[in-house]
């Protein structure tokens, strides 16, 4: 499910960076963070995959939503979904009229502002969510110009929260707090000091959907203190989850008591330890020269700009990299340039470096699995088998879109090469779908190279019908999940996969995506597989709890990743 941040020409463009990055920050992995914009919100069909649509900051000036809008924001709340305002003043009035006619005049064109009035010396609402059935209608408009006042607000838990620009309060109707809470009415926070009863945030019922309304700006963040910046997540962490969505534990969300946020981690190119030579045969096909420590070698892609540097410098590109995490921000713009550390001569990365993901056992459990398939020792050329040149990253953008959109990797890159990441920030579904990746999935993408005497392309289509039955029959193997709880995975044709729980749900679990490219008489596949489970831990028997995303291919690679991921505790 996606959370939707509603972006126009009347929307601030530094409140709609940080609306982003906060949320991302807390709801990522569970949820993905996207854009909607204005021209698109009354055209497309949003609401069938939106878990929560969110209101940023608005300006002054500018128009209101359209009638059609209004309209699919109304009916998308009333019949059940999640709405947040942050940093807009909240006006909430007896309803003038029941939603019925309110409807009625928002289909001849005409807006619910424009038949409900307001007061003369109000600014004038950008949206108006109205209940009949309650009696209340909420109007939002922008904070006053030139109006920066900072008061203290009071949470629900005592917390105190300073700093923070107010929008301009929430105006009530002068009624008892129980009558408003009859309503549907909830205060999630008020200003210091209370007696005044000034109201800073609620929590209303509308129809069957539930909105948050914050006149604070929440999504600001405070960097000149973080204790007080802790507070603030915790008050929109506290706020999302009254919403009803279901957020990633404190300890995989991606906050961090040190004020890093997610975004790509340098990556680590290597080669099975029996493989010395492979990486090289890698870099001097993309044209990388001997690297030296003081300064990195860049190659610019036609997606993605590279930095490739020597093991030596391994330690401080990590640390620099986590110092840049906290100043940088989520804004994917600053993701370039990527960083890649070369460990030449079959030598892999110090366990520190890969917390996530132990390169050393990977490489372990490869060797034992290609012995019991009986792969081969050596291949002409200096060639070598699958999974034997691994390019890790604890963090990625997307595996999937690292691979097929550089042109310049795509068809120099020696192959069979793996990208593997412990998560992905952008992961790729099919049609451009967002495919979420929460810590502990398996998700990879593999780049081959195959001429096409040897697979024509009448053939390509059952590449994916392969990978997904490797990864049913993977699941089986002792190693994964066992028989009896690995029986349950099974194939959504053509390229999904779902599991049988012991009461027989069926929820999606994986999917494999293929992207091809031809020319020169070859073609050239990236494919990608993940697993992304419902819920953190998917039990598939009554007596303990494996999980989906122990399980991988039945390919010596992916049970290799699958091993590593294990016994490091992500699996």
């Amino acid at each position: 499910m996606n959370v939707l941040v509603y972006t126009g020409p009347d929307t601030s463009p530094p409140s709609l960076s940080y609306t982003l990055t906060s949320l991302r920050t807390l709801l990522t992995p569970n949820y993905a963070v996207q854009t909607l914009d204005a021209k698109v919100l009354p055209a497309q069909p949003w609401p069938a995959s939106c878990a929560l649509l969110v209101i940023p900051p608005f300006q002054s000036g500018g128009v209101a939503f359209s009638a059609a809008a209004v309209k699919d924001v109304q009916n998308y709340v009333r019949g059940g979904g999640k709405l947040l305002s942050l940093g807009n003043a909240v006006r909430a009035e007896p309803s003038k009229i029941p939603t019925a006619l309110a409807l009625s005049a928002q289909v001849a064109g005409v807006s619910i502002i424009d038949v409900s009035p307001t007061p003369a010396s109000a600014p004038r609402p950008k949206l108006t969510l109205e209940d009949g059935d309650l009696g209340l209608a909420f109007s939002l408009t922008p904070a006053t110009e030139g109006k920066a006042d900072t008061p203290a607000i009071r949470l629900v838990d005592g917390t105190q929260l300073d700093g923070l620009q107010s929008a301009g309060g929430v105006g009530l109707p002068s009624l008892p707090e129980a009558d408003l809470s009859a309503k549907g009415v909830e205060f999630l926070a008020q200003y210091v000091p209370t007696e005044e009863s000034r109201v800073a945030a609620i929590k209303a019922r509308i129809g069957r959907g539930t909105a948050a309304f914050w006149s604070i700006h929440l999504e600001t963040p405070l960097v000149s203190d973080p204790a007080q910046d802790k507070a603030r997540l915790q008050a929109l962490r506290h706020t999302l989850e009254v919403l009803g969505l279901r957020l990633p534990s404190t300890s995989t969300a991606r906050e961090s008591d040190n004020g890093a946020v997610a975004r790509p981690t340098p990556q680590i190119l290597s080669s099975a330890p029996w493989r010395a030579g492979v990486v090289e045969t890698i870099v001097r096909a993309l044209e990388v020269p001997e690297l030296a420590a003081a300064v990195p070698h860049e190659l610019k892609d036609s997606n993605d700009t590279f930095l490739f540097y020597p093991q030596q410098e391994a330690s401080r590109v990590f640390a620099e990299q986590r110092e840049a995490a906290k100043k940088l921000g989520e804004d994917p713009v600053t993701w370039n340039p990527k960083h890649i550390v070369v460990y030449k001569d079959g030598t892999t990365a110090p366990q520190e470096l890969t917390p996530k993901f132990s390169i050393e056992t990977y490489y372990e459990e490869l060797r034992k699995a290609r012995g019991e398939r009986g792969c081969p020792e050596n291949y002409p050329d200096g060639a070598w088998g699958v999974g034997e040149a691994l390019l890790y990253g604890e963090v990625v953008t997307s595996t999937q879109t690292m691979l097929d959109k550089n042109i310049r990797l795509l068809t120099s890159l020696p192959t069979p090469l793996l990208s593997l990441a412990s998560a992905q920030l952008t992961g790729r579904g099919r049609g451009g779908n967002v495919w979420l990746s929460p810590p502990g999935c398996l998700q990879f993408s593999l780049l081959l190279r195959v001429p096409l005497s040897a697979l024509p392309a009448t053939k390509i289509v059952f590449v994916q019908y392969l990978f997904a039955l490797a990864i049913a029959e993977a699941c089986r193997t002792d190693g994964v999940l066992g028989e009896e709880a690995g029986s349950r995975v099974r194939i959504k044709w053509p390229n999904d996969l779902y599991a049988i729980t012991p009461d027989g749900e069926r929820k999606k679990i994986g999917g494999i995506l293929v992207n091809t490219s031809f020319g020169a008489g070859k073609v050239e596949l990236v494919v990608g597989a993940s697993s992304a489970p419902h819920s953190r831990r998917l039990t598939l028997t009554s007596t303990s709890t494996p999980t989906f995303y122990r399980a991988g291919t039945n390919m010596a690679f992916t049970r290799s990743c699958v091993h590593a991921a294990r016994l490091q505790g992500v699996a």
